[in-house]
């Protein structure tokens, strides 16, 4: 017995004929898995550690500034880099650690030291800028 023949102009799937044809984005956004409540969630959370990682960066590239102002926004940007992985790491920890094997000491552990990279890098760009 030989196995049905598919052609390769069938479609994959049978589609209701009265369901309106699917827009080009929602498309993309089921072939990313984004249109999941957790795929939106996920997609917020990179476009929140996006703007809060290079936020300042892209402030300092933006403005003409010298000075003091120009002083924080080179400090801010590895503090705001370390911050926003802290803040991932946290998220994943809580979420994940149990998949990953993290206690929440360690997540915790590893939140602290991307603060202190951060703050130290700060400090180091605060005191280099001038």
């Amino acid at each position: 017995m030989e196995p049905p023949s598919v052609s390769p102009t069938s479609p994959r799937r049978q589609r209701n004929s009265l369901e309106p044809p699917r827009s080009w984005w929602r498309q993309f956004l089921d072939f990313m898995e984004l249109s999941t409540p957790e795929g939106r969630g996920g997609l917020a959370l990179l476009l929140v550690l996006l703007v809060v990682c290079f936020g300042p960066l892209l402030l300092l590239a933006l403005l003409d500034v010298s000075g003091t102002a120009r002083k924080a926004l080179v400090a801010l940007g590895p503090v705001s880099i370390c911050l926003g992985l802290a803040g991932l790491v946290l998220v994943c920890g809580y979420r994940y650690g149990d998949a990953l094997k993290w206690s929440r000491g360690q997540t915790w552990g590893l939140a602290a030291l991307f603060l202190g990279m951060g703050l130290l890098g700060g400090l180091g760009l605060w005191f280099s800028e001038g």
